[in-house]
């Protein structure tokens, strides 16, 4: 079964050659393809975004351990003294400690959420910088048509059409 994305992709390249044929016909076909994971390997630019974002887990593992650490000094201190606690302490440490669990439970949704929300908004940050240096790659040496290299379903290309050092270059 063919995939659908290089069934699309091709789609696409063939048609953009029938419908860019008549202005191309007195110029050459310039092509090329970069490599987005090289680029998100290797980019300091990106390696700037990922240490932003590790950072940010990093601040928000502590919040996460300091909140466990006093769930488990109540949860301590609750089992120390339940015996000498009368029947409403008892009570009322239980319903502390069930409030402190819940709260736990929504501080760490709150963060998952708010780490998905500033993962997506570093790529996207980030693809909008690649996209940039691709378009001014593209106008500035005349190329016609620039592919990702995994997406678009490339077994072979020659080195020559690659753009990824230049996309690398431009990111720094």
């Amino acid at each position: 079964m063919v995939n659908k994305k290089v069934v699309f992709y091709a789609s696409i390249f063939f048609f953009s050659l029938i419908f860019l044929a008549p202005h191309l016909s007195a110029q050459q076909l310039k092509i090329g393809v970069f490599d987005i994971q090289r680029i998100m390997r290797e980019s300091k630019t990106i390696e700037g975004y990922r240490q932003e974002f590790l950072k940010s887990i990093e601040a928000k593992k502590r919040l996460l351990k300091d909140k466990e650490d006093s769930i488990k000094s109540i949860e301590n201190k609750f089992r120390k003294e339940m015996e000498s606690l009368s029947a409403s302490d008892k009570k009322a440490m239980e319903d502390r400690l069930e409030k402190e669990l819940i709260e736990l439970k929504r501080l760490r949704e709150d963060i998952d959420s708010e780490l998905k929300k500033m993962d997506r908004e570093l790529t996207q940050k980030a693809f909008a910088n690649i996209g940039s240096v691709i378009k001014n790659i593209a106008e500035k040496e005349g190329y016609a048509i620039i592919f990702e290299r995994n997406q678009a379903g490339i077994v072979h290309l020659k080195d020559s059409v690659d753009i990824t050092k230049k996309i690398l270059n431009e990111l720094k």
